[in-house]
């Protein structure tokens, strides 16, 4: 290992950016992942044919919901917990590789 060797983790130099980091893996994630993708398209659809439920999230308006529109509301919170499931996911991968660069660069690999 090299002596002069000082870690640092990219919290410790970005954490003012860290988010920022986070969302360009989500957007990328966005734009390559068909199932991320899938899943997005899944949501617009349910929006459209229940705004009442959009306005619910979007704008946290609270509206009197039908029952189709709380089973629309289940599906779509389910959806977004499968979507924030991806994006941890891609948040873990990126890291991993990263943790790979920080042993090269320390000259352990």
């Amino acid at each position: 290992m090299l002596d002069s060797f000082e870690f640092e983790t990219f919290i410790d130099v970005h954490s003012n950016t860290f988010m920022d980091y986070v969302s360009s893996i989500v957007a990328k994630l966005a734009r390559s992942d068909s199932a991320y993708q899938e899943i997005r398209g899944e949501i617009s659809k349910i929006y459209d044919q229940y705004p009442k439920v959009a306005q619910l999230l979007d704008v946290e308006k609270t509206d009197d919901l039908s029952k189709q529109d709380c089973e629309a509301l289940i599906k779509i919170l389910l959806l977004r917990n499968q979507l924030t499931d991806l994006e941890m996911q891609a948040v873990y991968l990126r890291g991993c590789c990263d943790g790979v660069g920080y042993l090269k660069k320390a000259g352990i690999l």
